[in-house]
């Protein structure tokens, strides 16, 4: 298995420029959200479509914000459901071993829901698949949400000290703050994901699949 190009700084500014082309993009697809979460059925798809977002951004293409309403994130919800299940009940399970493990499980479990949804895998075979894929990644993985996170705090302590001149400067400021923050973490998860699973396992995967239908034919 080649190695992955996975570096923190790297990351991170590949991840601000991911955040900033598709700001208008995620900005429409949250109103478009918002819009339609009382209507059921599509609120499912709409909703595994929002915790899919970063597979989408890994293309390195702008998203449409109507790529929420596809077909293919309703196909079969159960899944999903199923691998959120296991995730969150593994990382409880963690908890209760002094919280490391627990945080190692998150990370290791972090690209399930983009492989279940982008290549149709199974719950267990997403999780499997996920597990490999960061194996041997963790501590990257681990220093590039550290780092932003530490980023966020130095960003909302300036808009803190910001305040005292006017409160609000302050308002605003935070308020973009919390506009950015969410395309940053999103960005940084499409370039994770691309690094340590498409770059790595997907041809594989599309390889094996294309050997089980010419079988089957």
């Amino acid at each position: 298995m080649e190695k992955a190009d996975l570096k923190v700084v790297a990351t991170i500014q590949e991840a601000i420029q991911i955040g900033l082309k598709n700001l208008p993009s995620l900005i429409g697809v949250a109103l478009l959200y918002v819009l339609t979460i009382w209507i059921p059925y599509i609120n499912v798809g709409t909703t595994i479509a929002m915790q899919s977002i970063p597979g989408k951004l890994a293309s390195g293409k702008v998203i449409s914000p109507l790529f929420i309403f596809d077909e293919k994130y309703r196909r079969d919800f159960s899944a999903f459901f199923l691998v959120v299940a296991f995730i969150h009940l593994a990382v409880i399970a963690g908890f209760f071993f002094m919280i490391i493990p627990a945080i190692v499980i998150d990370i290791a479990m972090s690209l399930a829901i983009y492989i279940l949804v982008d290549f149709d895998k199974s719950p267990t075979d997403a999780m499997k698949l996920s597990n490999q894929a960061t194996y041997g990644y963790k501590w990257t993985i681990f220093g590039i949400s550290l780092v932003m996170s530490v980023i966020v705090v130095i960003l909302f302590f300036i808009s803190a000290l910001l305040g005292h001149i006017a409160d609000f400067i302050e308002t605003i400021l935070d308020i973009a703050i919390i506009v950015c923050i969410i395309p940053f973490f999103l960005g940084a998860d499409a370039v994770i994901y691309r690094e340590l699973y498409l770059k790595r396992f997907a041809k594989e995967t599309l390889e094996e699949e294309e050997e089980v239908v010419v079988v089957e034919e």
